[in-house]
Formats: C-alpha cells, sequence, structure tokens
C-alpha cells in the first residue's frame, strides 16, 4: 500500500472509533433532515427514507414531494408538497416551497424517485446553485442535477455529497471535461486513484459509489473502500435510499470530522 498513501481499507470493524453513531441525547442537537424527491406514482424511496431517518434517530424529518401525489400520501405533520409541473414532477414553480423548507433544515437529501423530465434538471440547477446547506444525492437524482454540474462553481462552496453508480460519475466527469475516463471494467486501484485527485480538485465534495464488489468512499484525497460482504448491503440495496441516510445523519453528528469518515462509518452502521 505505500504506493496508494490515501487509500484505506475498512473491514468487519470501523476504521474510525472516533466517529459517533449514537444519537446526541438532545434532540435539537440530533439535526433537522429534509428529504425531498417523488413525481407522479412514486414515493416508494422517499417514504422508505423518512422511515429510516426516523429510525437512526435524527431530530425531525420533513419530507417534500410534488403536489401530484397529495391524494395518494397520508396527510401528516411532516409532509409537504410543492406544486408539480404538468407531468407530475417538480418544476420552476416548486422552487419557492423547496427553498422554504431547506431554510429550515440543517441538510437536505435528494433521494430520487425524480423521473426524467426537463423542468426538473432546471429546477435543481438553480438549487444547487442557490441551496447554502450540505446537500446529499443519489438515485435519479444524480441524473437530475448532473447536467448542470458547471455552474455549481467549484462544485458548490458548500458540502456535497454523492452516492452514484459508476455510470453516473462517468457522466458527470465528462460533463466537467475532467480529464479521466471512468468505466465499468477499470481496475479497482485506478478508479481509486482518479477519485483521489479528484476530491482534492474539490475539497466540499464527497463521492461514494460500488465498484467491483467494493463500496467505495471518497473526500478530501482519501479513499476508503469497504467489501459489499463485510457489511449488511448488497449490489443491489445499496441504491434503495438507506446508505444514503446513515451518511448523512453521521455526518451531521460528526460535524467537525473530516468528511471520509463518517461517510466510511456509515457503511458499517
Amino acid at each position: 500500500m505505500a504506493d496508494y498513501e490515501y487509500w484505506q481499507k475498512q473491514g468487519l470493524k470501523p476504521l474510525f472509533n472516533e466517529i459517533d453513531t449514537e444519537r446526541p441525547e438532545q434532540k435539537r442537537l440530533a439535526g433537522k433532515m429534509l428529504i425531498v424527491g417523488g413525481n407522479k406514482g412514486a414515493f416508494f424511496a422517499v417514504a422508505s427514507a423518512m422511515n429510516e431517518a426516523k429510525k437512526m434517530g435524527m431530530g425531525e424529518v420533513r419530507v417534500l414531494m410534488p403536489s401530484s401525489l397529495r391524494n395518494q400520501i397520508p396527510s401528516t405533520p411532516e409532509v409537504f408538497f410543492a406544486e408539480a409541473e404538468a407531468s407530475g414532477a417538480f418544476g420552476k414553480h416548486a422552487l419557492v416551497m423547496l427553498f422554504e423548507q431547506a431554510e429550515w433544515a440543517d441538510e437536505v437529501v435528494l433521494i430520487g424517485d425524480m423521473g426524467k423530465n426537463a423542468e426538473t434538471t432546471v429546477a435543481f440547477a438553480e438549487f444547487m446553485q442557490k441551496c447554502e446547506k450540505p446537500i446529499f444525492v443519489t438515485r435519479d437524482a444524480v441524473d437530475a442535477i448532473t447536467p448542470d454540474v458547471m455552474n455549481w462553481g467549484a462544485l458548490r462552496e458548500h458540502e456535497t455529497i454523492l452516492l452514484l453508480t459508476v455510470p453516473q460519475l462517468q457522466k458527470m466527469l465528462r460533463t466537467l471535461y475532467y480529464p479521466k475516463i471512468i468505466t465499468l471494467s477499470m481496475p479497482t486501484n485506478q478508479l481509486i486513484e482518479t477519485l483521489h485527485k479528484f476530491t482534492i480538485s474539490y475539497p466540499k465534495l464527497g463521492i461514494a459509489t460500488l465498484h467491483n464488489e467494493q463500496i467505495i468512499v471518497a473526500a478530501n484525497g482519501e479513499v476508503i473502500t469497504t467489501a459489499v460482504r463485510d457489511t449488511s448491503f448488497t449490489p443491489i440495496n445499496v441504491w434503495d435510499g438507506s446508505l444514503m441516510i446513515h451518511m448523512s445523519g453521521l455526518r451531521f453528528w460528526n460535524a467537525a470530522a473530516d468528511m471520509q469518515k463518517p461517510l466510511a462509518s456509515a457503511v458499517l452502521y
């Protein structure tokens, strides 16, 4: 490993014992999480993420969905609706409510189920440029924000954590004209070297992905890999939203730690 001093391998036990995985005793210190997602007829990921956030012990959780789902979701105080565009997805008219709820939150999780819609892409392009809270993005929400990644301003001045597939990572780097090609067939060490260099260039960015049966976390030029077999995840349910919720929760509870440490710890949480 001498040639890869920036690469650490995590086994069955967490590498970073200093990371707190228990909810703070005071609810106000446990964090306010806003989960955003859904489009007409699709809300499973949003509902699942809300349940996961409550289960892990976030202080307060709110969900924001497009108004096209209003008649499909039971009315509760934690669920809010933003105006949907014609196809039932988020659009520009949703931004007022989106920014209002983001102002309440300590962190925002874009959980997906957003569908492929040009108005959704335009709306979240503006959100990514202007939101001053940490943003966590996964599933098809990554696809919604990637086309405008060039305009984030050094990939945002505030923390952005992406849990994305290798093809999504490939597309994002291509959109940024990054001079390294990512492929599904590349050796793990080459992907790790690329993520090492990429996250040095963008210190507010955290990347998590799955490649060659390894869950890979990169931030601040540091890369941690964990074999899927050593976790409670499978190559399928890595993408169900629960890992993203764990990452966002542990990051808030360990805000003073280097970003990669709580993100990597969440893989075993």
